[in-house]
């Protein structure tokens, strides 16, 4: 295998050349006997970011690869007395080898199954980097962090998410769903709501502290908590949504059930379960945007920059994004500006999810009246 050095934040690695698996001119990450995705660098960034709030003791990256992930947290957090490098294909495990020694890690390599490995141990942070669903990971990567430790998922099949595929969303997340105006947030409170149900089959509370949707994948840390009576009240804020698709009106009930719209007269669309609940925590998002000031050297600074700005904005509101063009086209009226939109309803932001989206806490009919005037 032929390797070449790259430098990923404070790091140097050693990946596949890429140019040794290109296919007619193109190149897959996953056609490579080791997989490095250079697209998720910001995705890294951002998990750095993170653990120099949690700042955990013991971490696990259950899903190695080339162990850039893991031993970036050793390198740039700090603090860390414990590191597990996993992956069950042997040729990554050797190239995380050389990579641990390449940067002076420390760290514990092992060739398991990601699943049998994750009953075996327990450590403050668990990190599950997939390549597509996290879904058969989520139980015993929660079962595997400690009593307030913290696991990050990352999910790449937004198809089954968002509910293009709805065999695939009740196959992979227990999804009921169509796809509805505002799925790209959607899809994010459905990840939300399976991670938590899978933490209350063993009495433990997962809580939302930090959700990204970026460019094709969501991303997702949780703070695990022990107990039954906290599992419980999580589950309270599992619900189900429902829109309209003729005037865009908008429900949210705690029961999976046919739904007519009461203005229109004809069946809602539904998603669900879905998380209903807060999608941060503004403390640790509020935290992160201050440790920025310390990794003055991503890469990605000015994008983690932004999101942030309009993380802390739309975290004010719970309620799911208004898409403008969706709701202009049902009035045919031409898209608004959104800043005008944004000064009219004076409460309401900016959405990351999605750049015709926005966010508040105002009904429909609000926003209507402030497209029409």
């Amino acid at each position: 295998m032929n390797l070449i050095e790259i430098r990923e934040g404070k790091v140097s690695l050693l990946i596949p050349n890429p140019k040794d698996y290109e296919k007619e001119g193109r190149y897959d990450p996953s056609w490579s006997p080791v997989f490095y995705n250079p697209k998720m660098r910001l995705n890294r960034d951002i998990s750095v970011l993170a653990l120099s709030v949690i700042k955990p003791k013991s971490v696990v990256d259950a899903l190695s690869a080339s162990g850039v992930r893991g031993i970036r947290y050793y390198i740039e957090i700090g603090g860390i007395e414990k590191l597990i490098l996993n992956d069950k294909n042997p040729i990554a495990t050797e190239l995380i080898m050389k990579n641990a020694e390449k940067n002076n890690v420390n760290a514990q390599i092992t060739t398991k199954d990601a699943n049998s490995l994750l009953y075996e141990i327990k450590a403050d942070f668990v990190d599950i980097d997939p390549f597509g669903s996290p879904a058969p990971f989520i139980l015993s990567a929660i079962n595997a962090t400690m009593n307030k430790g913290y696991v990050a998922f990352t999910a790449t099949d937004l198809s089954a998410l968002e509910c293009s595929s709805s065999f695939s969303a009740r196959r992979k997340y227990d999804l009921t769903c169509e796809k509805l105006s505002f799925s790209k947030e959607l899809g994010i409170r459905g990840l939300i709501a399976k991670v938590i149900r899978e933490g209350a089959i063993i009495e433990k509370a997962a809580y939302p502290m930090f959700s990204l949707y970026f460019d094709y994948y969501y991303r997702v840390f949780f703070r695990i908590e022990n107990g039954a009576k906290k599992v419980d009240k999580l589950l309270e804020k599992q619900g189900y949504y429902y829109e309209c698709s003729k005037c865009g009106y908008r429900e949210v009930d705690y029961y999976a059930e046919r739904k007519i719209c009461p203005r229109c007269g004809i069946e809602m669309k539904r998603y669900g379960p879905a998380w209903t609940g807060e999608l941060w925590n503004r403390e640790f998002l509020l935290s992160m945007k201050e440790n920025l000031k310390n990794f003055t050297y991503f890469d990605t600074l000015m994008q983690v920059n932004k999101l942030l700005n309009i993380l802390v904005e739309e975290s004010k509101y719970v309620s799911p994004y208004f898409r403008l063009d969706f709701i202009a086209s049902l009035i045919k009226r031409n898209i608004p500006k959104r800043e005008k939109m944004l000064e009219c309803l004076k409460e309401a932001s900016m959405t990351h999810f999605d750049y015709r989206g926005i966010k508040t806490n105002k009904e429909i009919h609000e926003i209507v009246n402030c497209i029409k005037n």
